[in-house]
């Protein structure tokens, strides 16, 4: 009688088992990291920062936490700084619009001078800041601000 009761128990609990869901919840994932550096330069960082604190500044340099990924815009001193975000499957690369007498040039190669080309478009001013729009796609891309 009880080996009878648990082989007709036994199906119903795995049944059960199977049945039930299950979620994913966003977590930040932080481990990894080092330090890259460079000739006079070093940063350090671990991996998945999307949370981070704001850029950290110093002289003519700084750097932002966050992912980096098919998009980069590269902060040049003395330019405006520029921010780059997804809108929609679009990407905006976005300046302040109170800084007039830049171009923004992107490049899609490497990071050579002569490999740097002046962005199509007349920028979208919305407020404080202007931007221009791109549909999302495509391999990597680096933007900056260059002076008139």
């Amino acid at each position: 009688m009880k080996r009878l009761t648990l082989r007709l128990a036994f199906p119903l609990l795995t049944a059960a088992a199977h049945a039930q869901s299950y979620s994913i919840t966003s977590r930040i994932i932080a481990g990894g990291g080092g330090t890259s550096s460079g000739g006079a330069y070093a940063v350090t960082g671990a991996i998945a920062q999307p949370e981070a604190s704001p850029p950290s500044t110093g002289g003519g340099y700084g750097i932002s936490g966050g992912f980096f990924g098919q998009y980069m815009a590269l902060q040049q001193t003395g330019a405006p700084h520029l921010t780059i975000r997804s809108v929609g499957g679009n990407v905006q690369v976005v300046w302040g619009s109170n800084v007039p007498g830049w171009v923004l040039q992107a490049n899609n190669t490497d990071l050579a001078p002569e490999n740097w080309l002046d962005v199509a478009g007349t920028p979208t001013v919305m407020g404080a800041e202007q931007f221009l729009q791109f549909a999302a796609g495509g391999g990597r891309v680096f933007f900056r601000l260059r002076k008139l």
